[in-house]
Protein backbone atom coordinates (compact mmCIF):
# COMPACT_ATOMS: atom_id res chain seq x y z
CA UNK A 1 0.00 0.00 0.00
CA UNK A 2 1.26 3.48 -0.83
CA UNK A 3 1.96 5.81 2.06
CA UNK A 4 1.21 9.52 2.18
CA UNK A 5 1.70 11.88 5.09
CA UNK A 6 -0.89 14.40 6.22
CA UNK A 7 0.39 17.47 8.06
CA UNK A 8 -2.36 17.72 10.68
CA UNK A 9 -2.89 17.18 14.36
CA UNK A 10 -6.69 17.17 14.00
CA UNK A 11 -8.05 13.62 14.48
CA UNK A 12 -11.32 14.47 12.70
CA UNK A 13 -9.50 15.67 9.58
CA UNK A 14 -7.20 12.64 9.68
CA UNK A 15 -10.21 10.27 9.81
CA UNK A 16 -11.87 12.06 6.87
CA UNK A 17 -8.69 11.85 4.79
CA UNK A 18 -8.32 8.13 5.50
CA UNK A 19 -11.92 7.53 4.39
CA UNK A 20 -11.35 9.29 1.06
CA UNK A 21 -7.86 8.13 0.18
CA UNK A 22 -8.51 4.44 -0.16
CA UNK A 23 -5.49 2.52 -1.32
CA UNK A 24 -3.24 4.86 0.65
CA UNK A 25 -1.92 4.56 4.15
CA UNK A 26 -2.50 8.08 5.49
CA UNK A 27 -0.23 8.88 8.43
CA UNK A 28 0.16 12.04 10.45
CA UNK A 29 3.20 14.11 9.46
CA UNK A 30 5.31 15.60 12.23
CA UNK A 31 5.55 19.29 12.95
CA UNK A 32 3.26 22.26 13.29
CA UNK A 33 3.53 25.73 11.74
CA UNK A 34 1.90 29.06 12.45
CA UNK A 35 -1.12 29.59 10.21
CA UNK A 36 -0.21 33.21 9.51
CA UNK A 37 -0.93 33.43 5.79
CA UNK A 38 -3.74 35.68 4.46
CA UNK A 39 -5.71 32.85 2.83
CA UNK A 40 -6.43 29.11 3.07
CA UNK A 41 -4.13 28.24 0.16
CA UNK A 42 -1.19 30.07 1.72
CA UNK A 43 -1.61 28.26 5.02
CA UNK A 44 -1.99 24.87 3.33
CA UNK A 45 1.11 25.43 1.19
CA UNK A 46 3.14 26.56 4.19
CA UNK A 47 2.19 23.47 6.21
CA UNK A 48 2.73 21.03 3.32
CA UNK A 49 6.10 22.38 2.23
CA UNK A 50 7.39 22.50 5.81
CA UNK A 51 6.41 18.87 6.35
CA UNK A 52 7.61 17.78 2.88
CA UNK A 53 11.10 19.07 3.63
CA UNK A 54 11.35 16.45 6.38
CA UNK A 55 9.18 13.62 5.06
CA UNK A 56 8.81 13.61 1.25
CA UNK A 57 5.29 13.29 -0.25
CA UNK A 58 2.92 15.08 2.10
CA UNK A 59 -0.30 17.04 2.01
CA UNK A 60 -1.73 19.70 4.26
CA UNK A 61 -5.11 21.32 4.45
CA UNK A 62 -6.48 24.62 5.65
CA UNK A 63 -10.16 25.26 5.89
CA UNK A 64 -12.64 27.47 7.56
CA UNK A 65 -16.03 29.06 7.70
CA UNK A 66 -16.79 32.27 5.85
CA UNK A 67 -19.95 34.11 6.93
CA UNK A 68 -21.38 36.76 4.61
CA UNK A 69 -22.84 39.06 7.27
CA UNK A 70 -19.48 39.07 9.07
CA UNK A 71 -17.49 40.13 6.01
CA UNK A 72 -16.10 36.62 5.53
CA UNK A 73 -15.13 36.10 9.18
CA UNK A 74 -14.05 33.95 10.84
CA UNK A 75 -12.33 32.82 7.59
CA UNK A 76 -8.67 31.87 7.99
CA UNK A 77 -9.06 32.55 11.72
CA UNK A 78 -11.82 29.93 12.14
CA UNK A 79 -9.81 27.76 14.54
CA UNK A 80 -8.55 30.78 16.45
CA UNK A 81 -11.93 32.55 16.72
CA UNK A 82 -12.12 31.39 20.34
CA UNK A 83 -10.41 28.81 22.56
CA UNK A 84 -12.80 25.85 22.06
CA UNK A 85 -15.37 24.63 19.53
CA UNK A 86 -18.18 25.55 21.94
CA UNK A 87 -16.75 29.03 22.48
CA UNK A 88 -16.26 29.55 18.73
CA UNK A 89 -19.88 28.60 18.07
CA UNK A 90 -21.13 30.81 20.91
CA UNK A 91 -19.19 33.78 19.56
CA UNK A 92 -20.43 33.18 16.02
CA UNK A 93 -24.07 32.93 17.13
CA UNK A 94 -23.74 36.06 19.29
CA UNK A 95 -22.30 38.04 16.38
CA UNK A 96 -25.14 36.86 14.13
CA UNK A 97 -27.92 37.42 16.69
CA UNK A 98 -29.23 40.63 15.09
CA UNK A 99 -28.37 39.72 11.48
CA UNK A 100 -30.92 38.53 8.94
CA UNK A 101 -28.31 37.25 6.50
CA UNK A 102 -27.05 33.91 7.85
CA UNK A 103 -25.42 32.74 4.60
CA UNK A 104 -22.09 31.01 4.98
CA UNK A 105 -19.74 28.67 3.24
CA UNK A 106 -17.07 26.24 4.25
CA UNK A 107 -13.87 26.36 2.18
CA UNK A 108 -11.01 23.84 2.13
CA UNK A 109 -7.71 23.98 0.28
CA UNK A 110 -5.31 21.05 0.16
CA UNK A 111 -1.67 21.47 -0.82
CA UNK A 112 0.19 18.35 -1.96
CA UNK A 113 3.94 18.83 -1.74
CA UNK A 114 6.68 16.63 -3.06
CA UNK A 115 9.82 18.60 -2.39
CA UNK A 116 9.27 22.04 -3.91
CA UNK A 117 6.54 20.90 -6.31
CA UNK A 118 3.10 21.87 -4.94
CA UNK A 119 -0.35 21.04 -6.33
CA UNK A 120 -3.54 22.65 -4.94
CA UNK A 121 -7.01 21.11 -4.60
CA UNK A 122 -10.01 22.97 -3.25
CA UNK A 123 -13.61 22.46 -2.27
CA UNK A 124 -16.45 24.61 -0.97
CA UNK A 125 -20.00 24.13 0.23
CA UNK A 126 -22.63 26.84 0.57
CA UNK A 127 -25.05 26.94 3.46
CA UNK A 128 -26.56 28.90 6.30
CA UNK A 129 -25.88 29.20 10.02
CA UNK A 130 -28.53 27.68 12.29
CA UNK A 131 -30.09 29.67 15.14
CA UNK A 132 -28.69 27.20 17.68
CA UNK A 133 -26.39 24.14 17.65
CA UNK A 134 -27.94 20.82 16.62
CA UNK A 135 -26.45 17.35 16.50
CA UNK A 136 -23.65 15.44 18.17
CA UNK A 137 -21.43 14.43 15.24
CA UNK A 138 -18.60 16.14 13.43
CA UNK A 139 -16.39 18.83 14.89
CA UNK A 140 -15.78 22.55 14.71
CA UNK A 141 -18.72 24.54 13.38
CA UNK A 142 -20.62 21.42 12.21
CA UNK A 143 -23.44 21.83 14.80
CA UNK A 144 -24.47 25.19 13.29
CA UNK A 145 -23.77 24.72 9.57
CA UNK A 146 -26.72 23.68 7.37
CA UNK A 147 -25.60 22.89 3.80
CA UNK A 148 -27.91 24.17 1.05
CA UNK A 149 -27.59 20.87 -0.80
CA UNK A 150 -28.83 18.95 2.23
CA UNK A 151 -32.23 18.35 3.77
CA UNK A 152 -32.15 20.98 6.52
CA UNK A 153 -29.92 19.12 8.95
CA UNK A 154 -26.62 20.47 10.23
CA UNK A 155 -23.40 18.63 9.44
CA UNK A 156 -23.38 17.47 13.08
CA UNK A 157 -26.75 15.75 12.54
CA UNK A 158 -25.40 13.73 9.60
CA UNK A 159 -23.37 10.55 9.60
CA UNK A 160 -19.73 10.76 8.53
CA UNK A 161 -20.31 9.41 5.01
CA UNK A 162 -23.30 11.66 4.38
CA UNK A 163 -21.42 14.75 5.58
CA UNK A 164 -18.33 13.85 3.56
CA UNK A 165 -20.39 13.58 0.36
CA UNK A 166 -21.43 17.24 0.75
CA UNK A 167 -18.52 18.79 2.59
CA UNK A 168 -15.84 21.19 1.45
CA UNK A 169 -13.09 18.88 2.68
CA UNK A 170 -14.74 15.90 1.01
CA UNK A 171 -14.70 17.72 -2.31
CA UNK A 172 -11.06 18.71 -1.96
CA UNK A 173 -10.11 15.17 -0.89
CA UNK A 174 -11.97 13.72 -3.88
CA UNK A 175 -9.89 15.91 -6.20
CA UNK A 176 -6.68 14.91 -4.39
CA UNK A 177 -7.62 11.23 -4.58
CA UNK A 178 -8.21 11.45 -8.34
CA UNK A 179 -4.84 13.16 -8.81
CA UNK A 180 -3.02 10.54 -6.73
CA UNK A 181 -4.70 7.72 -8.65
CA UNK A 182 -3.66 9.26 -11.97
CA UNK A 183 -0.14 9.76 -10.61
CA UNK A 184 0.14 6.02 -9.99
CA UNK A 185 -1.17 4.91 -13.39
CA UNK A 186 1.51 3.48 -15.71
Amino acid sequence: MNRIRFATSNPGKLAEARAFLTGWEVVEAPGDVDEDQPDFAGNAIKKATAAAAATGLVFAEDSGLEVGALGGAPGVHSRRYAATDAARIARLLAELAEKSDRSARFVAVIALANGKDVQLFSGAVEGVIAIEPRGKGGFGYDPVFIPKEGDGRTFAEMGREEKSALSHRGRALTALSAYLSAMLEP
